[in-house]
């Protein structure tokens, strides 16, 4: 899986490096960001994200990783545990993905609004 320099999508961007590392920090998942500083690596999937919306910030989700423990009594919806939020929630899954996901690691986004927050399943690599 190659990885892509912080540094490089800045410069593409247009972003200061400062910028940069503050949103990919707050909006990738635990484990896309490598290196200290100005030697910072991205990983494809991380660098993705960031390519299709570093310059609006706002409509960057935030991004988890977790596990798919089971489906609801909805079957549009499956359970997902993360680490990084430390609770079960449903998240929504496209209609082709229904029941085939049971204990698979995925990412998944987390879209807050003035209702709640909600999650649905992310494609890795488009």
């Amino acid at each position: 899986m190659p990885k892509k320099k912080l540094t490089q999508i800045a410069n593409e961007q247009e972003v200061d490096f400062e910028e940069a590392i503050r949103i990919a920090k707050e909006k990738l998942p635990e484990g896309s960001l490598t290196g200290k500083g100005k030697n910072t690596w991205v990983t494809e999937e991380g660098a993705f994200i960031l390519e299709d919306s570093l310059m609006i910030e706002e409509i960057i989700p935030k991004h988890h990783e977790g596990n798919i423990v089971g489906e609801c009594p909805n079957p549009r919806y499956n359970y997902v545990v993360s680490k990084s939020i430390k609770k079960r929630v449903p998240m929504l899954v496209p209609r082709k993905l229904q029941g085939k996901l049971i204990g698979k690691k995925i990412t998944f986004e987390a879209i807050s609004d003035n209702k709640g927050t909600s999650y649905r399943y992310v494609r890795k690599g488009k």
